[in-house]
Order: C-alpha cells, then structure tokens, then sequence
C-alpha cells in the first residue's frame, strides 16, 4: 500500500467513527422526547438503546466505505450512484442486525451524503468549508440515481404526497437547512454543557421541522402542538415545563420526532468535522495548525 492509499484509508475510517459517534451521541442523548435514549424506549415499542448502539456500529464499515469512494472524486452523478450503491448495502446489514427494525434509514441518507461530501472536499480542497459544504451536497443529492428501480413507496413519500412537505429528499436538496438552524442554535449556547447544547439544537429542529414521522403517525394539528411546545421549551433554561410537556404529548400521542432525531445527528457530525483540515500528510484540526 502506498502512502497516499494508507493517508487516505486513515481519514475515511476517522470520518466514518465520527459518523458512529454522532449516531452514539444522538440516541444517548437523555431525556428526548419521543425518541429513544439511555432510559427510555420513547414511542417505540420495537427498538431500544442497545439496538441503536448494535446498529450504529454495523454501519461504520459502510461509511468508510462511501468515504473511499469519493476520495478524490468529483461531486457528479457517478459518485451519487456509487455511493446509493453502498447506502442500499448499510441498508440490509443494518435490517439484518435489527431483526427487520428500521433504527437508522434517514441516517444512511443524510449522513452518507455527508461523509462522502467530506471525504471528497478533504482529499481536493484539504479542509471543510461548511458553505461549500452543503452547497455540494444540495448538488450530490440532487443528482437521479438511474440505476435503481424502487419497489415500494416509502412512509416519507406517502406522507410527503399527503400534507405536502419536504421530507429528507427535500431537505438534502436545499442543503440541509435545518442542519445549519441546529449549529446556530448551538453557537447560542456555547456557555452551556454539549448535552445542554445538543437538547437546544434538537428542540430547534423540532420546533421548525415538517418531520414525517411525525405526520405519519398523526396529523397536521398534532405537529402543530409538539413544535409549540419545542419552540416554547428551547426559550429557556432546560429542563422547563414545556419541556416536560412536550415529553408527555409524544407519549400521550405515541409519536416520535425520528427525522428531528437524524437531523441532530447530521448536524453533530458536522460540528465534528467543522475544524478538520489535511496538511502535509496529515489530518489535523485547523486550531493546531495555528502559527
């Protein structure tokens, strides 16, 4: 193995466990509401924390391996292709691992997208640059995968048709703005522990996400009230009475905000890589290569 193929083996796999680490970090988080956490199974009669921690880790191959494959590769419709090729495979192993159970679909979307973007901008450019970006990713995902033939509708794509919003195409195409909502939110809070920080940025995705698993399992009026109460709880210091009652509501309505929860994790893996930089044969963050 030459030099180059070892340097850039190592930065796939550092990419692809910073990914693990923001599916780790996501479901750990605790309390969510709805959602599964180290106490809780939330709304979920079929999963639960070890599952999601089982599923994360069976997926970490499948990142690096999109991570390779868009090492030095331009942002174009072979490279969606390849890479959709690889998210089907996650795709199975991970159903395999779950017994069947679907703990991290969205997450193989929008995070592969992402490693492969971050893997593709480290080896051209050697470092992040989070407007480029996601400008890149509203590119990559934009382009037709032609060599898949879809079988079945998706709970996202009914649910999409039936109240008509954006689901996690939609999102992807416009360069995950509600990614970018969460990192702001988190510069609002930079005073405040990273679990205090991750809560504040989850509620601001809640409070202004279309999240079709919501809809799926309710209605318009029902996420209506959760991004009330999410919006009301991410005013104040947390933990707070619409914060608990936001809790509540999702139990009482058995719904369970899993696109808010995807887009959370998307959006610590891009803090996680925001000061990533590659100089001269290694991968470094930005503030060690201070002068």
């Amino acid at each position: 193995m030459n030099e180059f193929s070892h340097m850039s083996e190592s930065i796939c796999w550092e990419l692809a466990k910073r990914v693990e680490n923001a599916l780790i970090d996501e479901v750990s988080l605790t309390p969510k509401p709805g959602l599964v956490d180290r106490k809780t199974n939330g709304s979920h009669e079929d999963m639960n924390y070890a599952l999601f921690i089982k599923s994360a880790r069976t997926l970490t191959p499948y990142f690096y391996e999109m991570a390779q494959a868009a090492w030095k590769k331009p942002i174009n419709r072979g490279l969606r292709e390849t890479i959709a090729r690889i998210g089907r495979k996650a795709e199975a192993a991970m159903y395999q691992a779950t017994d069947q159970v679907n703990t991290h679909k969205g997450a193989i979307w929008s995070l592969g997208l992402m490693i492969s973007v971050s893997a593709s901008q480290l080896s051209h450019e050697g470092k992040i640059e989070l407007p480029v970006f996601f400008e890149n990713i509203a590119t990559l995902s934009a382009f037709p995968d032609l060599t898949y033939q879809k079988k079945n509708t998706t709970h996202g794509e009914k649910v999409k048709k039936q109240f008509g919003v954006n689901g996690a195409y939609g999102e992807a195409v416009a360069g995950y703005p509600h990614v970018q909502i969460a990192l702001m939110e988190a510069d609002r809070h930079t005073d405040k522990s990273k679990k205090m920080r991750s809560l504040h940025m989850l509620l601001a995705i809640i409070g202004s996400l279309d999240d079709t698993c919501i809809l799926y399992r309710s209605n318009q009026q029902v996420l209506e009230h959760v991004q009330l109460l999410a919006n009301e709880a991410n005013q104040t210091r947390l933990p707070n009475q619409a914060f608990t009652q936001l809790i509540e509501y999702c139990e009482e309505k058995q719904i369970s905000p899993g696109g808010s929860a995807d887009l959370l994790a998307a959006s610590l893996y891009v803090q996680s890589i925001e000061e990533m930089m590659f100089f001269d044969g290694q991968l470094l963050l930005r503030k060690e290569c201070v002068r």
